[in-house]
Formats: structure tokens, sequence, C-alpha cells
């Protein structure tokens, strides 16, 4: 029975010094694993994700040509704007009122339709 301990003790001592054994200076040559972008790993609650979201792509932006506005008081560039009357003549105790109208993109605003305003002469 001694002798069947000692085998076992041999094997056992002769199968652990058959693994190679690393040194200080081999793990220091392995090369070093970077962490994933976005800071590490990401913990998700409930089922995996079943879907890779892709980042927005960065395409050149779109360049629209801007539209000018034709209106009675003629052509205003986009941007632009005119003085006008809101109305063509007014009586002789009344003055003529302005208004601006305003282009944006092909669509203008204002209330001034008019390019003069002649007052009426008194009776």
């Amino acid at each position: 029975m001694k002798t069947l301990m000692m085998i076992a003790t041999l094997i056992f001592v002769a199968g652990c010094s058959s693994q190679p054994k690393t040194t200080p200076s081999a793990e220091a040559e392995l090369p070093k694993a970077s962490p994933p972008p976005g800071g590490g790993t990401r913990m998700y609650e409930g089922a995996a994700p079943t879907a890779i979201e892709a980042s927005p792509s960065k395409a050149a932006p779109v360049v629209s040509e801007k539209r000018s506005c034709d209106t009675p008081l003629g052509t205003i560039p986009d941007g632009g704007k005119a003085t006008g009357w809101l109305k063509p003549s007014v009586p002789a105790d009344e003055i003529c009122i302005s208004d601006t109208l305003t282009c944006k993109d092909g669509t203008w605003s204002g209330q001034a339709i008019y390019p003069t305003c002649k007052k009426e002469k008194a009776k």
C-alpha cells in the first residue's frame, strides 16, 4: 500500500510539473486588450437587443435655393423688405399709412399693396 501511495504522489507531482510556467516577463509581452468604445461593458435589463442601431450619417447639408417674392410692390429678394401704402389715396383730412412687406423663402407678408398714396384735394 505504501508503494501505491508513492506512485500516486509521483504521478500527481509529475502532472503538476509538466504544465508550462509563465514568467512575469512573458506576461509583460502579451498585448493588452483595449476597452470597447463608449466606456466599457453595457448591462441590459430584460432581453438582449435584437438590432444594431447605426449612428446618423454626417452627409453634406442640403442647400436649397432661396426664393424671392413677387408682390404688388415688385419683386422682393428673400429676406428683403419693401415699404408700401395701405390705400392709394386718402381724403385731405386723413394721413397716408405705410406698412412693410417682408419676403421669406417665396412667401410675402404685410398689408401695404400700393406703391404710392396721394391726398385728395380739399373741397
